[in-house]
C-alpha cells in the first residue's frame, strides 16, 4: 500500500505538470513542469523524500523498461529512416560529445569557483 501511495504522489505531480503545460499553451513540456513541481514540493512542503523515495528508486532502477516503446517505434519506421541512418548516427554522436563537453566545462567552472571560495575563506582566517 505504501508503494501505491508513493506512486500516486508521483503521478499527481506528472498530471499537474501536464495540466499546467496546457494552461501555458505548451510553452514548457508537462513532464518538465511535473518534475519542477515535485522539486518545489520536496523543498517547501510537508512532502518529504521518504514519501516518494522507494518508488522513485524502483522506477529509476528499471528505467530501461520505459524506453521499450520508443525503441519499438523506431523499429516500426526503420525502413523509412534507413536511408538517413548515417546522418542520425552522426547527430547522436555529435550531441553526445557536445553534452559531455558542456558537462566537463560546467564541472571545471564549479571546481574553480569552489577552490576560489576556499582560498578566500583561508585568507580571511
Amino acid at each position: 500500500m505504501k508503494y501505491l501511495k508513493q506512486l500516486l504522489v508521483l503521478l499527481a505531480c506528472c498530471v499537474a505538470g501536464d495540466a499546467l503545460s496546457l494552461l501555458l499553451h505548451g510553452a514548457l513540456p508537462g513532464n518538465v513542469l511535473g518534475l519542477a513541481l515535485l522539486f518545489v514540493l520536496l523543498l517547501c512542503s510537508p512532502l518529504r523524500l521518504h514519501h516518494v523515495e522507494q518508488t522513485a528508486d524502483y522506477l529509476l532502477q528499471n528505467m530501461a523498461f520505459f524506453f521499450l516503446p520508443a525503441c519499438l517505434g523506431v523499429l516500426e519506421i526503420f525502413a523509412q529512416i534507413k536511408s538517413e541512418i548515417l546522418a542520425i548516427l552522426a547527430v547522436c554522436v555529435l550531441t553526445t560529445l557536445c553534452t559531455a563537453a558542456a558537462t566537463a566545462f560546467t564541472v571545471h567552472i564549479v571546481f574553480r569557483l569552489q577552490h576560489r571560495e576556499s582560498e578566500e575563506a583561508f585568507d580571511h582566517d
